[in-house]
């Protein structure tokens, strides 16, 4: 039943995205057409994010659901990307992405669906370089009281029907707590609270 699930999932997740990312294409092209040198996209999905990398990277697109990595291949095109069918927090990870190896993570509307998004951040630590960037584009719990309240509330059903999607995790903050820097950041609503941010890790 979870196998059908995911496939049908996959099938449809772009177009039930369409409008939604049509209101963060711009964002997506801001943040990630610039980057350089070995990237990390988490929880690629079909693959929403490759048309926006450069020739200048090398990109590792790591995704749990077989039937959305098999939907991303036909946008690497004639790009440097290796798709990798893992769990950001697979072990077996660890030997392809060595520590102090990546330029750059993205994490754009993935974070709220790894089950241990601690884990995953301090994986993120080991893998950048002191000088590496961690790409973020997340939705977040909102910040108004009776909003709040109904993501809440709704988020055990929407946990089941999104894949794991979360509705209130205050993403930023967890961030943060790590030891990560921002050096860009904003908030904007679309429907969800979203958090966009370019940091840097902390070191003493």
């Amino acid at each position: 039943m979870k196998k059908l699930y995911l496939k049908i999932f996959a099938k449809y997740y772009d177009s039930f995205m369409t409008s939604f990312e049509a209101k963060i294409e711009d964002d997506r092209k801001n943040m990630l057409g610039k980057l350089k040198g070995k990237v990390l996209d988490v929880g690629s999905g079909t693959g929403v994010n490759f048309e926006f990398f450069n020739d200048q990277v090398k990109v590792f697109a790591v995704e749990p659901s077989k039937p959305m990595l098999d939907k991303s291949i036909k946008k690497v095109k004639n790009k440097d990307i290796e798709l990798l069918n893992f769990d950001v927090n697979d072990k077996k990870l660890h030997s392809i992405l060595k520590e102090n190896s990546l330029d750059a993570i993205v994490s754009t509307l993935v974070l709220c669906t790894i089950s241990n998004p601690e884990l995953a951040l301090d994986n993120f630590k080991k893998w950048l370089k002191p000088n590496g960037k961690l790409i973020v584009l997340e939705h977040i719990h909102s910040d108004k009281k009776f909003k709040g309240l109904f993501e809440n509330i709704i988020n055990p059903f929407w946990k089941v029907i999104g894949d794991g999607c979360n509705l209130n995790r205050h993403t930023d903050e967890l961030i943060k707590e790590k030891g990560f820097i921002a050096t860009k950041e904003s908030y904007f609503t679309l429907g969800m609270r979203i958090h966009k941010a370019e940091y840097i890790l902390k070191y003493n």
